[in-house]
């Protein structure tokens, strides 16, 4: 009888993925910044971020914590989940912007304090623009979600076409992407700020966005249509 081979212990993860393992827990369950910081400190040392920055970066996201999201489907999960980790990246970098902001008055004579209140207000500025990128990727997961609803996973993605169109956008128009699986340029209606592609019925026999190149009758079939909108009739 042989013996089976010993099983190889997991990889160990770095300071930094532990640290942004603990950040989302706190984050997806609205923990107190001085009931979470226990669990950050030595990671914060090791990292070189001085506790007063994280503590700083927590409280500008508290204070403008997003709503809740209802979970329609696949989509608005998936968008959840992403949400959840641009935050915790959103904490972590402002921290570090901190601590070089209060590196910097250390280094010149000043108050420690005035450093930080102008870096909390800088941060709530820049987080402010981070949930609008949020909101706009929860709407259209929900679109995506509503769509898959009526036509199913697999759904088709229309673009606007006009000289605004962006070349993601317009490479996406007329493919087919899944509701339960994003495209790497997100979903339609968010993948940039002035988006305005949406989800339909899918295309017969159509290549998925960011799948394999479109074939020169696929380039001319989009070409031909100007605007592949579904057409929304009154009930």
């Amino acid at each position: 009888m042989t013996t089976p081979p010993p099983q190889q212990p997991p990889p160990q993860q770095s300071p930094q993925q532990r640290l942004a393992n603990a950040l989302a827990a706190i984050l997806a369950g609205g923990a107190l910044v001085s009931g979470a910081m226990a669990t950050l400190i030595p990671l914060l040392a090791y990292l070189k971020i001085r506790r007063e920055a994280m503590e700083a970066a927590l409280r500008v996201v508290f204070r403008m914590t997003p709503a809740p999201a209802g979970f329609y489907g696949p989509a608005t999960a998936t968008v959840a989940r992403l949400n959840l980790m641009r935050r915790v990246q959103f904490v972590i970098a402002a921290a570090r912007r901190i601590t070089t902001d209060l590196a910097q008055a250390q280094a010149h004579g000043e108050p420690l304090g005035d450093a930080l209140t102008r870096g909390i207000a800088r941060e709530a500025r820049y987080y402010g623009q981070h949930l609008a990128a949020n909101w706009a990727r929860e709407n259209a997961a929900a679109a995506v979600d509503n769509a898959a609803s009526e036509h199913g996973l697999l759904l088709g993605w229309y673009a606007h076409i006009d000289a605004k169109t962006s070349l993601e956008c317009w490479l996406a128009n007329g493919r087919n992407f899944r509701a339960d699986q994003m495209p790497p340029i997100g979903y339609p209606g968010a993948v940039h700020p002035s988006c305005r592609c949406e989800p339909g019925p899918p295309f017969p026999g159509a290549a998925l966005v960011g799948g394999a190149s479109v074939g020169a009758r696929d380039r001319r079939q989009r070409r031909s249509v100007p605007d592949h909108r579904p057409v929304h009739h009154p009930a």
